[in-house]
């Protein structure tokens, strides 16, 4: 229910006057909106915040480990994400576009 409060108020134009909704300009703004939506179903055991665990489940069958996930979002330092945490993870979307670009040359550099 929080993540749909959310949405409704970050894609909603007048929440912003002239602003109009938030539409992601990268692929990692949309994977990050799409953890945002997601957040809830992930959450098996609704406490409101995903562990490594569930982010695992949720992530199956991507790219993506929960582990770097935990790193970027957890500020708390608790290894688990909050939905507060993944709300601001969003505003810091910049950042994660370079540690996955310094990470991808990194790997490039190895082979």
């Amino acid at each position: 229910m929080m993540i749909r409060l959310f949405l409704s108020a970050l894609m909603c134009g007048a929440c912003s006057p002239g602003l109009g909704p938030v539409a992601p300009k990268t692929q990692v703004e949309r994977k990050m909106i799409g953890l945002l939506e997601k957040f809830d179903r992930w959450d098996d055991n609704g406490d409101g915040e995903l562990d490594r665990s569930e982010l695992a489940t949720g992530l199956e069958g991507t790219e993506h480990k929960p582990e770097r996930a935990i790193t970027f979002y957890d500020t708390d330092a608790n290894q688990r994400i909050s939905l507060r945490e993944a709300q601001a993870g969003y505003s810091r979307a910049d950042e994660a576009e370079k540690l996955i670009h310094e990470r991808k040359a990194a790997e490039a550099a190895a082979r």
